[in-house]
């Protein structure tokens, strides 16, 4: 796990400020990398390439990045990790590769030698990379298929920049930082910048499980699809897993998200994910380190969750601590919260409040739940949005009458009902529908009393959010796909993706911890369970 900056030259070479800009943007990525940096420029000047280390996997001199093969054709600046490289590394030595290092890192760089793009579907990890081949004098980009870790890309018409944060190209790179009108109107929906906007304009998310090849003398491409993980989610087995191999299927994934040359520890709370993956790594053989956050004020009620936290650390026979935060330690802490946030959203500190946590008990690597609530059903949202669309079908499913029914209900005087109940009728049509209203912050039509008229109407135009829902939804309809995947590919493609993991990364790398997410692992098939609605917790929308 790392942080990475670059630019690359799309007509001529870079210049010796745009090196000196690189080499800045490394420096101001130091908190993700704190155990070395590096920089590197081809040498006929038309890329280079930053990296700050936080060393995991082949910790010595020989994990260093940038990072060339054996050849020299290829130079990487990498940031992630490669779960499976031993077994890649097994299959690339067969034909006839040759390795100087056991770091990941170099694995990955052949396996795109190999393979070229269909190397990047054999990988199983999460990664951002840059990738320069000096025999073609191209330049590939990469992103994993879960969106776990990001990349930014801006381009000012002579140059292609990119970095681990949008934040940092905005302070350091020569590009468009006007507003995005599609940023601060999504902001407004969800709580988060959906990609692939960014708060500034010039400056664009690389979408996930998608790659890049650009040369120069001609524009970027357009990116490519390597691996579609909505599609994974239309491979829904018809009948129950059985629980051996589900146990299996997931004791699999924890195995290979404790690769790792450094101790990895596990945040522990009182939710069943996070126990999940404490005990499945347990019975992984892992020497076991644990880590729970507890808040002064909560000391002594039902809301501390250490307690249960602790009972579980004890029967999993785990190294446990328990970290406490006081309302003045918060304090002291809250304007480096908002300094790391990368860009706004309305999540993200309890990560970065346990994460800090986690380092200071010496941890760089920990595991977490996220993603079990996206595959399993445990959000209101897999029974509530099913009922809506029971609401619809009664209606004969026409969005005119929900729409006229919105326009009447919203006549009515201000505080006669919760916002959303207005949109009822108008989003109970389709499976994208419902989850726009379950999942929004506010409607559309509410946007007029938070954002000027003209930005709200132009961030919708750029936004097109629900055509990006339905292309989410698409290829998981038919008879033969439930709700449950429909819903699943919706919350982890859209909420989890956008939100959580995009939270995850900024929240944690500010204090020089990965944290890995075993459930997010396109290496489990996605299998999913149709849920009775007597077993979905009950919440209003």
């Amino acid at each position: 796990m790392c942080g990475i900056a670059g630019v690359f030259a799309l007509e001529g070479q870079v210049s010796p400020d745009e090196i000196d800009t690189v080499a800045r943007l490394t420096t101001r990525l130091r908190r993700r990398g704190p155990d070395g940096e590096g920089l590197w420029t081809s040498n006929d000047r038309q890329a280079s390439f930053g990296h700050r280390r936080l060393a995991i996997i082949d910790t010595g001199f020989s994990g260093a990045q940038p990072m060339s093969d054996a050849t020299g054709r290829w130079t990487i600046t990498f940031n992630g990790e490669i779960y499976n490289y031993r077994a890649l590394r097994d299959e690339l030595e067969t034909l006839g590769f040759r390795f100087a290092s056991n770091s990941d890192t170099e694995v990955l760089i052949n396996a795109v030698a190999a393979w070229g793009a269909a190397g990047l579907g054999k990988v199983r990890g999460m990664f951002a990379f840059a990738l320069w081949d000096d025999r073609e004098r191209e330049l590939w980009l990469a992103r994993d298929p879960y969106g776990i870790k990001p990349l930014y890309l801006g381009e000012n018409g002579n140059a292609l920049w990119f970095a681990s944060q949008a934040r940092v190209l905005a302070e350091l790179a020569p590009l468009d930082l006007r507003r995005d009108p599609a940023a601060l109107t999504g902001f407004y929906l969800w709580g988060f910048v959906p990609e692939p906007f960014s708060w500034w304009l010039g400056i664009k998310m690389l979408p996930a499980g998608h790659y890049m090849r650009v040369a120069s003398g001609r524009p970027p491409p357009q990116s490519q699809p390597y691996c579609s993980l909505a599609q994974c989610f239309s491979r829904q087995r018809r009948s129950e897993l059985e629980p051996q191999e589900l146990h299996d299927i997931l004791l699999d994934s924890v195995r290979h998200h404790l690769v790792a040359d450094t101790p990895v520890g596990i945040f522990l709370s009182a939710g069943v994910d996070s126990n999940v993956i404490a005990a499945l790594a347990a019975e992984a053989g892992s020497d076991l380190r644990t880590v729970t956050l507890a808040f002064d004020e909560y000391l002594g009620t039902s809301d501390d969750e250490s307690v249960l936290a602790e009972k579980s650390a004890r029967a999993f026979g785990s190294r446990h601590n328990t970290v406490r935060i006081g309302r003045d330690e918060f304090k002291s802490i809250i304007d480096d919260y908002f300094f790391s946030m990368d860009q706004p959203s309305i999540d993200g500190l309890n990560t970065y409040l346990v994460s800090r946590a986690a380092a200071s008990q010496g941890l760089k690597v920990v595991l977490s739940g996220l993603g079990g609530d996206e595959l399993f059903g445990g959000y209101p949202s897999f029974g509530q949005i099913p009922r809506l669309l029971q609401v619809g079908r009664m209606l004969g499913g026409v969005p005119k009458i929900g729409r006229s029914a919105e326009r009447v209900l919203r006549a009515l005087p201000s505080g006669w009902m919760r916002p959303k109940v207005s949109g009822l009728l108008r989003y109970s049509h389709d499976i994208q529908s419902g989850y726009f209203l379950r999942r929004a912050l506010h409607l559309e039509a509410d946007l007029s009393d938070l954002v000027d008229e003209s930005w709200s109407r132009a961030g919708l135009e750029r936004l097109q959010t629900a055509r990006t829902l339905s292309s989410i939804v698409s290829p998981i309809d038919g008879d033969n796909c439930s709700p449950h995947a429909q819903i699943a590919a919706l919350e982890s493609c859209w909420y989890m993706r956008n939100q959580l993991l995009r939270d995850t990364d900024w929240a944690s790398m500010a204090h020089g911890l990965e944290v890995r997410v075993p459930f997010a692992d396109i290496g489990v098939p996605t299998i999913f369970f149709e849920n009775t609605l007597s077993s979905i917790e009950q919440e209003p929308m």
